[in-house]
């Protein structure tokens, strides 16, 4: 893997999210939603804050949809475009990832 190493696929498991810290100091996470891996940086692009407040936690009741805990804008996992709230048509800034055999989650270039 060229990348930084963020995570692996089991730190994931509880919440299937993770927030990472990005090798620039940009706060990042991942979340995994029907078997498929997604990242983005941690920036909500309505107030330009981080979306959790509690650990780990960026999914929406149900897990469908990543949900900004500050004021519940929602987000479509595949494509980081929020859906609903203030943000509406805005998107996350997404991060390009790489699994190795391992199931390393690395930063796909940096």
């Amino acid at each position: 893997m060229s990348g930084s190493l963020l995570g692996n696929l089991t730190d994931l498991d509880a919440t299937g999210a993770l927030a990472v810290t990005l090798p620039d100091g940009r706060a990042g996470f991942l979340v995994r939603v029907h078997g498929r891996l997604h990242g983005y940086e941690n920036r909500c692009p309505h107030r330009d804050t981080r979306l959790d407040v509690a650990p780990d936690t960026f999914l929406a009741t149900g897990g469908e949809l990543i949900q900004c805990a500050h004021h519940g804008a929602l987000f479509l996992p595949e494509s980081g475009e929020c859906v609903a709230g203030p943000c509406q048509y805005e998107s996350l800034a997404p991060l390009a990832l790489a699994v190795d055999g391992e199931g390393g989650i690395h930063l796909a270039r940096e």
